[in-house]
C-alpha cells in the first residue's frame, strides 16, 4: 500500500471509494454490474490507475450509497475547485 502522503488525488479518491464499497459489503462485480462498467474499470477507479469522471463518481456513489462531495473532501482534506478541475480532466 502506498503511504497516504505519496498518493495521487486519483489514488486517494479510489481509496475512499473502495472503503465505502467494502463498508457496505459490496463486491467490485456488484458495483460494476450496476454501473454498466467492467470489473476492471471499477478496480482501476479504486486503485487510482484511471481518472474517474465527475459523472462516473456520482454514479458510483449513488450505487454504493455515499456522498460524492464527502469522498472528495476526504480525498483532498477539504472541498476546493482544484479537485473539481482535476476530476473533469
Amino acid at each position: 500500500m502506498i503511504k497516504e502522503e505519496n498518493m495521487t488525488l486519483n489514488e486517494r479518491i479510489g481509496y475512499e471509494l473502495r472503503s465505502q464499497r467494502l463498508l457496505r459489503r459490496m463486491t467490485i462485480q456488484q458495483v460494476a454490474n450496476k454501473l454498466g462498467k467492467s470489473k476492471n474499470t471499477v478496480s482501476y477507479y479504486e486503485l487510482g490507475k484511471i481518472k474517474i469522471t465527475i459523472n462516473d463518481l456520482i454514479d458510483y456513489c449513488n450505487v454504493v450509497g455515499c456522498d460524492y462531495i464527502e469522498i472528495l473532501k476526504k480525498a483532498n482534506g477539504e472541498w476546493d475547485n482544484t479537485i473539481h478541475q482535476d476530476i473533469k480532466e
